[in-house]
This record gives C-alpha cells, sequence and structure tokens, in this order.
C-alpha cells in the first residue's frame, strides 16, 4: 500500500519541492551543524554551565543547529504539525553528526525522550522525540526508556510565552514511574528555547536520584553559529 501511494503521491522535498525524499541531500547539506556545545543559558558560553546556570539541574546541553536556519524551521513545524514522521531520519543524522563533531561520548546513559501528554500524542499521532531516538538508539546501541517519565499535565504551548511564564506553565509537569535512582539520563527534545522544558525535567528526574541529565535537541536558538 505504501509504494502504491508514493508512486500516485510521491515525496517531495519540503524546500525544493525535488520528488524522492522530505528533505533531499542537497537542502539537507546546507545546514550548518554546530560545531560547539554551550552553555544552558543566554550567554551561551563555550562550556557545560557558566556562573549565570551553574545552579541548573540540566547538566549540558547538545544542540545540533541553529534554529535560525530557515530550512530547520521550516522542517520541525512539518514534522510536528504536518505530521511527516519520516523527517525523523535526517533529524537524527544532524544530531548524530552534531555529537561526533563535539567528542561526545554516551556510554551508560539511557536516552529517554521529553514526554507529550496523552491529550497531545494522540491528536499528533506520535511523539516527535520518540521517533528521532528509536533511530539514535538504532545506530549508537544506547539504551532507551519511553515509559521512565510521564506528563501528567497537559500545559498550554510554549511558544508564544515568555521565559517566566514558560518556567511557570512547565511546573510539576512531569512523573518518574520507573526507579531511575543512580542512572545517567540523555533527555531528547526537538527544540531548546529557554530551556525551562527540559530543565523542569532533569528538576524531577533528579528528584527521583538520577545522577547525571543531559539534553539533546535538534535545534537551539541562537545568536551566530
Amino acid at each position: 500500500m505504501k509504494n502504491i501511494l508514493d508512486l500516485f503521491f510521491p515525496k517531495q522535498c519540503i524546500v525544493c519541492k525535488k520528488e524522492g525524499s522530505y528533505l533531499c541531500e542537497d537542502c539537507l547539506s546546507m545546514i550548518n551543524i554546530n560545531p560547539f556545545r554551550y552553555c544552558l543559558c543566554e550567554k551561551m558560553e563555550k562550556k557545560d554551565k557558566c556562573e549565570n546556570c551553574k545552579n541548573r539541574n540540566l547538566d549540558k546541553i547538545y544542540s545540533a543547529c541553529s534554529f535560525n536556519d530557515r530550512i530547520i524551521q521550516l522542517a520541525i513545524h512539518k514534522f510536528k504539525y504536518s505530521h511527516i514522521k519520516e523527517l525523523a531520519v535526517p533529524f537524527s543524522f544532524l544530531i548524530l553528526r552534531h555529537l561526533q563533531m563535539v567528542n561526545c561520548q554516551l556510554c551508560n546513559f539511557i536516552l529517554i525522550p521529553i514526554p507529550l501528554s496523552d491529550k497531545k500524542k494522540k491528536k499528533r499521532g506520535f511523539n516527535q522525540s520518540e521517533e528521532i531516538a528509536k533511530i539514535i538508539s538504532e545506530v549508537t546501541k544506547i539504551e532507551t526508556d519511553f515509559n521512565c517519565i510521564i506528563k501528567v499535565k497537559d500545559n498550554k504551548s510554549q511558544t508564544e510565552l515568555t521565559r517566566k511564564e514558560r518556567i511557570e506553565n512547565v511546573k510539576n509537569t512531569f512523573k518518574i514511574i520507573k526507579n531511575i535512582k543512580n542512572k545517567n539520563i540523555l533527555l531528547l527534545d526537538d527544540v531548546y528555547t529557554t530551556g525551562s522544558t527540559m530543565e523542569e525535567c532533569a528538576k524531577t528526574l533528579k528528584s527521583a536520584g538520577a545522577n547525571k541529565v543531559w539534553g539533546i535537541t535538534i535545534a537551539r536558538e541562537m545568536v551566530d553559529l
């Protein structure tokens, strides 16, 4: 059935409309992969944490690309709101290439996608972070856990909120339902903006006994690569 649909409704690159895939090799190659890792806050110093963010629960953040990139913006929007699940493949490539460039070692980590509320997951049909996590796990053999943490509050979208509103909006959003004491966790999400969602998730994990909590995203809002 899938082959028949592809015959009559061929996949087109979301950028240049070339047939064959949703993000063709030419357009994918135009995306700049971030060769650095920055601190958690808006100062974006090239270190784990600066003085401004040293007390946060999240220990590190890795972001493959700049969210300022128009191709990345379009692709993430199509991934989430046009439900193009196949875009998980190029996104996984970008993340893996970034981790390779910054020499990130993921031994003894568990990859956990940021959960969606049941309502949002049902509406979208899938959790975009889970789809990426599946591919990364298949390539790297990193352990995954899609049921360790759940979202217990269907809070409103963070998109139009201020930093202060984002922090309030995600308070008490997550719940741990498995033993993660002394575990090292790699949280996966699509975009890192203020870091409010990932920080709240890291706080919940640390409160339940997690050891290290790192974050990884497709993109991050930044001034410049």
